[in-house]
C-alpha cells in the first residue's frame, strides 16, 4: 500500500509539468470598448504610450468581439472610420512559456500593452492579409494569475480594421506547491488506514 501511495504522490506531481500550446488571446476575442475623443494619428503617432490613454480610470466602456471594423461582411463589432479605439481585455495564466507570439490585423495602426508595457507599435495603409503582423514577444512579460491586455486602434481614413491573438507554442503547467502535494499525501495515508480499520 506504501508503495502505491508514493506512485500515486508521484504521478500526480510529474502531471503539473506537460507541456503544451496555449492560446491566451484568440481571433475574435471579447473586448471593453470605447471611441476615443482624441486623434492618435496626429498625436504624433510615435510618441504614444501608456500614458496618452488612462486604461484604469476610463469610465462609459462598451463591450463587443472582435474583428472591430467597418466593411460589410467582414467584421463582428462596427468601427466607424476616422475614428480611433481604446480595447482592453484580461486572461488568466499559470506555468512558464517558452515563446510568445502576437498576431495582429489591422487597417490602420494599432498600439498594444501587455501588463503596461508596450508590445507592439505599427501604423500603414490598408492590410494586406489577416495576420500581416507576427510579432515575438517577450514571455517573461506574462504574469502568473491574471494579465491585462490594452489596445489603442487608429484610422485615418475609408475602412477601418483590428483582430489580434496572443498564443505560445510551448507552455509548462506549473508544478503543485510542495504543501498541496503534503496535504495530498497525508489524504492519501488517512485514507489507507481507514480502510486497514475496516479491514482488520
Amino acid at each position: 500500500m506504501k508503495k502505491i501511495i508514493a506512485s500515486t504522490i508521484l504521478a500526480i506531481a510529474s502531471t503539473g509539468a506537460v507541456a503544451a500550446p496555449m492560446t491566451m488571446i484568440d481571433q475574435g476575442a471579447n473586448f471593453d470598448y470605447q471611441t476615443l475623443s482624441t486623434d492618435l494619428y496626429t498625436s504624433p503617432w510615435d510618441s504614444i504610450d501608456y500614458s496618452t490613454f488612462d486604461f484604469n480610470t476610463a469610465t462609459g466602456w462598451s463591450n463587443g468581439n472582435a474583428a472591430f471594423g467597418n466593411r460589410p461582411g467582414d467584421y463582428t463589432t462596427y468601427w466607424a472610420a476616422d475614428t480611433d479605439l481604446a480595447l482592453q481585455t484580461e486572461f488568466d495564466f499559470s506555468g512558464v512559456a517558452s515563446d510568445l507570439t502576437l498576431n495582429v490585423a489591422s487597417d490602420n495602426g494599432f498600439v498594444i500593452f501587455l501588463n503596461g508595457t508596450k508590445i507592439a507599435q505599427e501604423n500603414d495603409e490598408g492590410y494586406t492579409s489577416y495576420w500581416e503582423y507576427t510579432l515575438n514577444i517577450d514571455p517573461s512579460l506574462l504574469l502568473q494569475g491574471s494579465n491585462s491586455i490594452q489596445v489603442l486602434a487608429e484610422d485615418h481614413g475609408v475602412l477601418t480594421f483590428f483582430d489580434m491573438k496572443l498564443s505560445s507554442s510551448n507552455v509548462v503547467a506549473s508544478v503543485p506547491e510542495p504543501a498541496t502535494i503534503t496535504l495530498l499525501a497525508a489524504g492519501l495515508i488517512g485514507l489507507s488506514r481507514i480502510r486497514r480499520n475496516k479491514n482488520g
